[in-house]
């Protein structure tokens, strides 16, 4: 799977929830608790996310450059059913980079997901993840519209994934 995405951190996410409270067609659709495990991989990154207390998690394998602007992730999902022994397994074979928690409120918006994020010892972040799904120009045009509605410049755009910024790690 393919999708196009940003980051950008903010002082606080107020107004950006207004902003899409107000946009025709966004809905929040859920808040969450997200542990996500990054291991020591060789190529791309891994990491196991679990939400809230569950039992369950997924694995998610990406591929996508740092930089800042919008890039273009390559990834792969794989639902497991006991999270705490996958982990424990991936542990064993590569190690722990660094475990991160965050509080993700998620909205949606034609095929985009806009994540509101607290992140435990980082601050407060939006991320936008347009899925290609009707080719590149259609999800690139959605995310400029994106940016535009939400007013985020590229001088805001952040290059590093959460589990690469100092201050997040465990």
């Amino acid at each position: 799977m393919r999708n196009l995405e940003i980051k950008t951190r903010v002082e606080s996410l107020a107004p950006f929830r207004a902003r899409l409270r107000i946009m025709k067609g966004a809905v929040r659709e859920s808040v969450v608790r997200q542990t996500d495990w990054y291991f020591r991989v060789p190529r791309g990154r891994l990491k196991l996310r679990v939400h809230g207390g569950r039992r369950s998690g997924t694995l998610i394998a990406y591929v996508r450059p740092d930089r800042r602007a919008a890039r273009t992730s390559d990834f792969q999902l794989m639902l497991v059913a006991y999270a705490a022994p996958t982990r424990a397994l991936l542990e064993a074979m590569f190690g722990v980079r660094v475990c991160v928690r965050k509080r993700r409120e998620i909205w949606l918006y034609r095929n985009a997901r806009i994540h509101l994020d607290t992140v435990e010892r980082l601050g407060t972040f939006l991320e936008i993840e347009v899925v290609v799904t009707e080719g590149m120009p259609q999800a690139r045009g959605l995310m400029r519209d994106l940016r535009a509605a939400l007013g985020i410049g590229s001088a805001d755009l952040l290059a590093a994934s959460y589990g690469d910024m100092p201050g997040g790690r465990e």
